[in-house]
Order: structure tokens, then sequence, then C-alpha cells
């Protein structure tokens, strides 16, 4: 099922990579369990929903005749099995139109066995009547960080190429990361509507360290104000197609060049949006959304390498809907950490970023479905 245009994410994507989820007893018990879970944020209402997916599967059995030649013999035997796999699919709604979000649940999701609706985030309190009224549910809300890294510890673990290091300048753009069980300690950026810095050191030990109220909701906010564009990801289209030098000033415009004494080149960016204090002209809009972008992702990067530095930790993976897999926001947050930290810390991006939160409360409510005390984890991405 995929939502195309309309209300649900006006974006270039309307649904991001489902799960195929493994066939532990865990998800046996689905059809009588919390089959979705929401994640409202201060702008967006993620969507973490279970359905299973019936398909066809050959199988190929090959026969050995080294020892003997024996003419009419089948080399090979191909038969087709029906299997049914689990998924989690994804999607997400602007606060805007929360209603067409519960809609959607409502129509697709909600059946006569549905007597709860998982959720957290902020707006699981904010919305709590609404979501009430509208479907018919008990709201059971969870902790919004909980539920972060509950999601971000599963998809770290159990999710093949789930995070990725960006690299602009070489062969591969996208080195991948494989699986490994042993991802703590770690820090976690999200970046929502504002940022949230959490150190975490096991799977239910973690601390919110930091944060700032510059995020998402900052490049939105600014953005739709300089510009007139409302759409975040359409501020992230203008951005692309900018040119931030028309609108920053760098060090070679204050130097005449590059401050070799103190490791600077003229490139750097030495004051956000500088020009347009010295400069009697207009600035175009996409100039001024990427010099925006680059003045947002360059102040999270710095914030996030200090704390990783203080916190001596060498691993930050970024969560939350900001940087949507742009490329300019993972180069400036990447160029950024590796400057300030000389290469010793690691910018390390997710794919299923946005959705941490909701994947974390749909797995509270698997678990508390479940009658098993200890289960076992493999997960695949689906395409």
């Amino acid at each position: 099922m995929a939502l195309s245009g309309g209300a649900a994410d006006r974006g270039s994507h309307s649904m991001d990579k489902s799960i195929t989820l493994p066939p532990d007893e865990i998800f046996r018990n689905l059809e009588n369990a919390k089959r979705f879970a929401i994640d409202i944020g201060g702008s967006l209402t993620k969507l973490a929903y279970y359905s299973t997916v019936q398909h066809k599967v050959a199988k190929v059995r090959s026969f050995d005749h080294s020892a003997k030649e024996t003419d009419g013999d089948p080399l090979y035997e191909i038969s087709v099995q029906e299997e049914i796999t689990a998924r989690l699919h994804f999607i997400k709604f602007e606060n805007a139109y929360i209603e067409t979000c519960l809609d959607f649940i409502k129509d697709h999701l909600v059946n006569t066995e549905t007597k709860v609706i998982k959720a957290t985030g902020g707006g699981a309190y904010k919305f709590k009547d609404l979501i009430e009224k509208k479907l018919k549910l008990k709201v059971d809300k969870e902790d919004e960080m909980t539920c972060l890294i509950k999601g971000c510890n599963f998809v770290l673990k159990n999710i093949p190429h789930e995070a990725f290091v960006y690299a602009k300048h070489a062969d591969s753009e996208f080195r991948f990361q494989n699986t490994h069980p042993d991802i703590f300690p770690y820090l976690l950026i999200n970046i929502g509507s504002g940022v949230s810095i959490v150190k975490v050191e096991a799977e239910d030990k973690f601390e919110r360290i930091g944060g700032s109220s510059i995020g998402g909701g900052t490049f939105w906010g600014l953005g739709a104000l300089l510009t007139k564009t409302k759409r975040f990801d359409e501020l992230l289209q203008l951005a692309s197609k900018g040119q931030h030098t028309n609108v920053d000033m760098l060090v070679k415009d204050i130097y005449g060049g590059a401050y070799g004494s103190l490791g600077l080149t003229g490139d750097l960016i030495a004051s956000s949006f500088g020009k347009s204090a010295t400069t009697d002209k207009e600035f175009s809009k996409e100039d001024m959304a990427k010099s925006l972008l680059h003045m947002i992702s360059n102040d999270i990067g710095q914030l996030a390498c200090l704390y990783a530095k203080l916190h001596n930790l060498t691993r930050v993976y970024f969560g939350g809907f900001f940087i949507r897999g742009h490329p300019v926001t993972m180069h400036t947050i990447t160029y950024s950490i590796n400057f300030f930290t000389k290469g010793e810390v690691q910018a390390l991006f997710l794919r299923h970023e946005g959705y941490l939160g909701a994947i974390g409360a749909f797995l509270k409510g698997a678990e508390e479905d479940s009658n098993l005390t200890c289960w076992r984890w493999t997960v695949w991405i689906g395409s």
C-alpha cells in the first residue's frame, strides 16, 4: 500500500522502505496485537504499521551426476512455495493534516479487535482527545525518549545497511555499515523541531545530556519567513539549487584568502548571512535557503562533536526528520565533525532516521502482547 501526493508527505518521498520482520513468535501473535503505533512530534506525525505479504518463492535443488553419466536424469528440480512475511511500513503526515492521518488509520488499520493505539511524542498528549474521539480507541502513551532509543538500538542491531557514512568526494558517496551486536556506547543527535542529544550506554541505559532549540523547526520557520515557501521539502529543493557564497561571508572575504596560522581555508564560512548586511542587492530564495541550511547544519555538527568529545564517544548517529538523505545537510554535518575533531569522531546517518520513535512504540506494543520472555531479532530491509 502506498500513498501518493495529498497530505501524506508532499515532498519527494511518499513512503520509506519497509522492514521485513522475522518469523519469530513475537510477530506471529500480532494478529491480536497492537498492529500500529504513532509518534507525534512538533511538526510531523510518523506512523509505523504492520502487515503480512504473501509471495511465491522458487527453490532449486540440484543433482550431482559427476560420478556417472545418466542420460535423461534431471540436472535440477524447481519447486514453487507460498511464503508469508511480516513487514513494518512507514508513512508520515504534517501535523496540520493530523485528521487525515487518523482517517488513514481508521480506514486501513483499525479493526474490531483493536482497542488501544500506542502513541509517543508530545502530540500523544496534545492530540489525545482528538485521537480517542476519532478512532474510538484508548491512547496508550509511551515515553518519547525510551521509544526513540529502543527504535534506534533495534535498527542498529538488526537492519543491514541501516547506518551509513556520507563521503561527498569519495568514489562511493554512501558507505553502509554492517550490523553488529556491540553498538554501545554511542551518541544520538535527534533532530526534530528542536534537537535532543542522548548518550546511550546500554539497551536500557541512556541519558539526555543536551539539546538545542535550533533544529528542523528553525530551518522550516526561518525558511518560510525568508522565502515564503511553506513546505519543508520545497525548502530543501530550493537549497539544492542555491549558492550560499552569495549570502555568506567567507574567510577570504575578510582576509583576502586563507588564515593559514589558524588553519582556516579561504572558503570557510566566517559569518552566515554576513553579506546581506553589507551588500545592497536582492538575494534569491535559493541562495538564502542554502545559507540557512548550512548555518543550521554547521551548528548541529559543532554541537554534536563538542558533546562527543566531552563524553569520549567516537560514534555519533543522526536521527529525526531534518536530514532526509539530503546531500548538502549530510556533507555539512560530516565536514563540521571532521574539522572540529580532526577525524576522531565519526558521523553516521540512518536510513529510517525519522521513524525511530514510531518503531520503538510499535516494539513496546509487540512486547506487551507476546507471552514470551526471551526472543531473538533478525531483520532485513525489504525492497
